[in-house]
């Protein structure tokens, strides 16, 4: 009897001493073996080496703990800690932290790195008054439009209907702009566009690739809709369990290997599009002064944008480092 009271005393023991750190559990909707993946196991690594093994993050991928509502959801009531989001999950925390995804706001990665290097500490501010510290950003590209027909000028894609967010404000944005959206989930895509219930939607070009979208949409819009970048966050009651002493540390590292994704990410997509143009996509040239059009659709769409989405506050804020950027 006293040899398995301490068999047992030994089996508690050891899994005390197990988790006797902080444990901090990150969720991600990407698929496990993406680069994401490969990315957030890179940081996991480099949190245990800075943390000399005290804080341990443990990686949940997949969308194994649900979509990204729902893990917001659970970082607020302490089941989940952290979360690798798209540019929709940080529009679920905070929607004006979603302001440089506007479509027509930004034109080129140069035009967005000086953007975003200016309003970036608005961005994390809004996410901080939301409960949730922001560790590090990554910019993961530029979405285009697919098409079953082509599109080359605004009135091309207004004979179309195209597939949006389900979220309600994004889709009457473009209905407010002209559009006939169709609000779909992410995952219908494929399903909305085969029916016939969608003829477009935008995506990176990469994403389109991973999905096989040009089987159902050859035609990509070679005009930069939006950038999409994404972040990695903590909610803010979990990163006050970690060791003070480490996190400077640990937020350096991962903002650093966030930030080096975009350069690994054109590569990946450069050769995407190639296989693609091998297969079936036709890349639909835009000429200057039809960018121009598009463009405009991004000033016209300002009051839309603040009343539907964005604070005036912030977008008025975003649009004069444009102005700043494009004086220069």
């Amino acid at each position: 009897m006293k040899k398995i009271v301490c068999v047992i005393f030994l089996l508690f023991f050891c899994f005390g001493c197990a988790f006797a750190g902080t444990v901090i559990k990150l969720g991600s909707v990407a698929p496990v073996g993406s680069l994401w993946d490969i990315k957030c196991k890179e940081i996991a690594s480099e949190w245990k080496r800075i943390s000399n093994g005290e804080v341990e993050l443990k990686l949940y991928m997949g969308g194994t703990v649900g979509d990204e509502d729902n893990m917001i959801r659970a970082m607020k009531m302490g089941g989940l800690n952290a979360g690798a989001m798209t540019a929709q999950g940080i529009k679920g925390i905070s929607a004006d932290s979603f302001a440089l995804c506007l479509p027509f706001v930004v034109k080129d990665d140069d035009e967005f790195s000086y953007v975003f290097d200016k309003m970036k500490g608005t961005f994390e501010k809004k996410m901080e008054e939301q409960g949730f510290i922001t560790l590090g950003w990554a910019m993961t590209g530029w979405v285009k439009f697919f098409s079953r027909d082509p599109i080359v000028s605004p009135d091309d894609l207004k004979k179309q209907k195209i597939a949006i967010d389900t979220d309600g404000r994004v889709s009457k944005i473009w209905t407010d702009l002209g559009f006939h959206a169709i609000p779909l989930a992410f995952n219908d895509i494929l399903a909305g566009l085969y029916s016939g219930m969608a003829d477009v939607t935008y995506v990176t070009p990469l994403a389109a690739s991973s999905m096989g979208l040009t089987a159902m949409a050859p035609n990509m819009c070679d005009i930069s809709i939006a950038p999409v970048y994404c972040a990695f966050v903590i909610e803010k009651r979990a990163w006050n369990r970690v060791p003070e002493k480490y996190r400077n540390e640990l937020k350096k590292r991962t903002s650093e290997i966030a930030a080096g994704l975009y350069d690994i990410i054109k590569v990946d997509e450069s050769r995407a599009v190639e296989i693609m143009k091998k297969d079936a996509l036709i890349i639909n040239d835009v000429p200057a002064d039809v960018q121009a059009e598009w463009m405009q659709i991004g000033t016209a769409g300002s009051d839309v944008f603040s009343r539907e989405l964005i604070s005036k506050e912030v977008y008025d804020e975003m649009i004069s480092y444009v102005n700043e950027y494009r004086k220069k």
